[in-house]
C-alpha cells in the first residue's frame, strides 16, 4: 500500500532515506573495513584523479584534517596512494590503486543490485517512470549544485 505523505517533500525525504540506507549497507557489505568517510574520500580520488587533498577535503565538506586521516588509512590499506604534487611542494596528491578502484566498482555494483531489488518491486510502466524522474531528479540537482549547500548553511 503507497504512503501518503504530506508535503512533496516528506515523500523525497523518504526516498532520500531509502537510498541513504542502501548506500551505508552497500559500503559495509562490499568493503567490510571501510568508514563511510573513507569510501567517500576513496570514491572522489577515484572520480577525479589526480586530485589534491584539500579538493577532497572541499569535496567533502570535511575538516582536512579528518580527510587526512581517512586518506593515511587508504593508503595503509593498499587502496589509495599520495605524492607531493611536484609543481606544488606543498600539496599532496591522491589517487586510487588498482584494488581502491575495484573496490569504488564492487560498491557501485551492490548498490545497483539493491536498487534493482527495489525497482524490481515496480510494476514495469511504473518502474519506467520512476527511473525517468530519477533521472530528472539527478539532473536538477546536479544543476542547483551549491544551492542545496547553501540551503543547508555549509556554503
Amino acid at each position: 500500500m503507497p504512503q501518503n505523505f504530506s508535503s512533496d517533500s516528506d515523500a523525497a525525504l523518504a526516498a532520500l532515506r531509502a537510498m541513504v540506507a542502501i548506500a551505508d549497507s552497500s559500503v559495509e557489505h562490499a568493503t567490510g573495513q571501510l568508514t563511510l568517510t573513507q569510501f567517500r574520500a576513496l570514491r572522489v580520488t577515484s572520480d577525479r584523479t589526480p586530485v589534491t587533498m584539500s579538493r577532497v577535503a572541499d569535496e567533502l565538506a570535511m575538516n582536512p584534517s579528518t580527510v587526512t586521516r581517512a586518506c593515511d588509512r587508504l593508503v595503509s590499506l593498499g587502496l589509495m596512494q599520495k605524492a607531493q604534487n611536484p609543481l606544488n611542494k606543498r600539496e599532496i596528491l591522491l589517487a586510487p590503486t588498482a584494488k581502491g578502484r575495484q573496490v569504488v566498482d564492487r560498491v557501485d555494483e551492490e548498490r545497483r543490485r539493491a536498487l534493482g531489488v527495489v525497482l524490481d518491486q515496480l510494476k514495469p510502466e511504473l518502474r519506467a517512470a520512476v527511473v525517468s524522474a530519477l533521472g530528472l531528479f539527478a539532473d536538477a540537482a546536479h544543476a542547483v549544485g551549491g544551492l542545496a549547500t547553501a540551503a543547508l548553511g555549509k556554503d
